[in-house]
């Protein structure tokens, strides 16, 4: 049987309105040996903003998590993935 994630809707609310607040959508960032976090990502920043948010025990309730955030942003990975690629390159 697998272990279901429960992601409190509070959460969701919580991060939605940060990014909404922000123009953003969520991305994973992970360090080495630190647990995930959630931060803001979005066309224009230079870098990704820290968001608030409750511990996050692992890489996949992370991605969970900011796949139903986007989604409700009308974001999906193909829009998080060309932001990821224009800040890296700087082409904004």
């Amino acid at each position: 049987m697998f272990n279901q994630i429960h992601i409190p809707a509070e959460v969701v609310h919580d991060l939605d309105e940060q990014l909404s607040q922000l123009g953003a959508i969520a991305h994973v960032a992970a360090d080495r040996g630190e647990s995930p976090s959630l931060v803001a990502i979005a066309q224009g920043f230079s870098t990704p903003l820290p968001l608030t948010h409750p511990r996050i025990e692992t890489f996949i309730e992370a991605e969970l998590i900011a796949a139903r955030v986007n989604a409700l942003q009308g974001a999906g990975d193909r829009q998080r993935i060309v932001i990821l690629r224009s800040m890296n390159t700087g082409e904004l």
